[in-house]
């Protein structure tokens, strides 16, 4: 599947500030970076507010433009993400600004889904000196250091605002980052996706007024492995319209957030000319085909525009929205699940995928309902192609576990005692698991003695 890995347009989409002009290219005798590269090969660290960030896994993707993403992650959500254009041994400079599209984010996984990064406009900076890239291993090594800003949030993830009614800023300091021979994957999709294909069609009203696209774009964007479909619609007055998808949404009808970090369901609305994003809030969508297999998405909707800092008085009204978007398919993707209970077929009407953490584990849970009738299905992130055995609940965060409720609200829910996992395909590099499951659903207290047979169980699903 095509991907654009770049943080460009992404972190940033919906905090309303202006970027200044600031050159791309490597820098020359400015910000000399003299930190030693003391990590060992195959390493990402840092010190984040002098703590050490050690990477439990590192990521990297080279396009064949040059642009360059290394990603090292920590379970929980704890990310720190360099991108840079123009990849090459050098230093460059992280204060992202004006057509400086390279940047260090940091992502702490806590309630404020905004990261931290090194935006010029917000009082960020840093640098990043890559110190080998060999081009025949594929690899990267170097060291960074960036301070990073982000809007503060209170307990409900809303900004925090002063008595001015200005957005309060938080700060944090990068320092001492560095990597050693990260391995990275040559992309060459060229980033895109459906791109500007002549069959994609937008249109919306603004105000009553039609919103006539000149050109339409479609994107898959990754962030934070979380993988999205970003449309994007400008018209010949260079008014802009744009809806980011995450692509686990399926089929149905969703609700659109105002503030998002790339990875949320959100629409925005720039009328050009120098005027600030506005946000939906509120705002729906109801898609009507999401085909991942032949890479189609349909869907139409409506939103209220607004500033999303409540700083301006400005409102649109976005209605009569509806779009068709392409994008490159990936052959045996679209969520599948089925099973037999007591022999009679189960094939759920809604298949639900989401991934959360549990003591440090990354965990998937597959939720299907038909009817009355709930099965669910969990286990690590950590699982490989094998076979596994079902535990009857999650107390460590590493046990795999199947549920059955016969009348959701009515009835106990059956947990696996015993059952089993099969996994038979795990692609990573499209987010694809597929296996087999079997299971005995039992009251796990040992109260009520009525057993169900789960049997024939098969999946194969698309990770949020």
């Amino acid at each position: 599947m095509k991907k654009m890995y770049l943080l460009k347009g992404m972190l940033l989409a919906f905090i309303v500030f202006q970027f200044f002009s600031c050159e791309n290219e490597p820098l020359t005798g400015e910000f000399v970076q003299d930190e030693q590269n003391d990590a060992e090969e195959g390493q990402f660290k840092a010190q984040v507010a002098g703590q050490e960030f050690i990477a439990a896994s590192t990521s990297a993707t080279m396009t064949t433009e040059n642009e360059l993403v290394i990603t090292g992650s920590k379970p929980g959500g704890e990310d720190i993400v360099l991108a840079i254009t123009n990849a090459a041994v050098g230093t460059f400079s992280l204060t992202t600004g004006g057509t400086t599209e390279n940047a260090g984010a940091y992502f702490d996984g806590s309630i404020n889904v905004l990261p931290y990064i090194s935006a010029q406009a917000l009082g960020g900076s840093g640098q990043l000196k890559i110190t080998e890239l060999n081009t025949d291993a594929k690899t990267v090594s170097g060291t960074f250091s960036f301070v990073g800003f982000r809007i503060k949030v209170d307990g409900n993830g809303d900004p925090v605002v002063d008595g001015n009614g200005n957005p309060v800023m938080e700060s944090i300091e990068i320092s001492r980052g560095a990597f050693n021979a990260i391995e990275y994957i040559l992309d060459d999709t060229g980033g895109g996706g459906g791109g500007n294909n002549p069959d994609n069609e937008f249109f919306a009203k603004v105000d009553g007024v039609d919103f006539v696209a000149d050109s339409i774009s479609v994107t898959e964007p990754v962030v934070g492995d979380v993988h999205m479909i970003k449309i994007e619609a400008r018209t010949a007055e260079r008014k802009h319209m744009r809806i980011d998808v995450p692509r686990s949404l399926g089929v149905g009808t969703f609700n659109m957030v105002r503030i998002s970090d790339g990875t949320k369901l959100i629409a925005l609305y720039n009328a050009g000319d120098g005027t600030e994003n506005l946000t939906s809030n509120p705002g729906t969508i109801t898609i009507t085909e999401f085909d991942l297999e032949a890479g189609v998405l349909k869907a139409t909707f409506n939103f209220t525009g607004t500033d999303p800092l409540n700083q301006l008085p400005d409102v649109v009204e976005v209605t009569e929205g509806s779009f068709t978007a392409y994008f490159e398919g990936v052959p045996g993707a679209n969520n599948t699940f089925s099973a037999n209970i007591d022999g009679a077929a189960y094939a759920p009407d809604d298949i639900v995928v989401e991934t959360s953490v549990v003591n440090q584990y990354p965990r998937v849970s597959i939720t299907t309902t038909k009817g009355d009738k709930r099965m669910v299905l969990t286990f690590p992130l950590t699982v490989t192609v094998g076979s596994f055995d079902m535990g009857t609940e999650i107390v460590i965060g590493n046990e795999i576990v199947a549920t059955y409720t016969p009348v959701v609200g009515t009835s106990i829910t059956y947990v696996s005692i015993p059952g089993s996992l099969v996994i038979t395909n795990y692609d990573l590099a499209n987010g694809i698991i597929e296996g087999t499951f079997n299971f005995t659903g039992r009251d796990a207290s040992g109260q009520d003695p009525t057993i169900y047979q789960i049997t024939g169980g098969e999946f194969l699903v698309v990770l949020p």
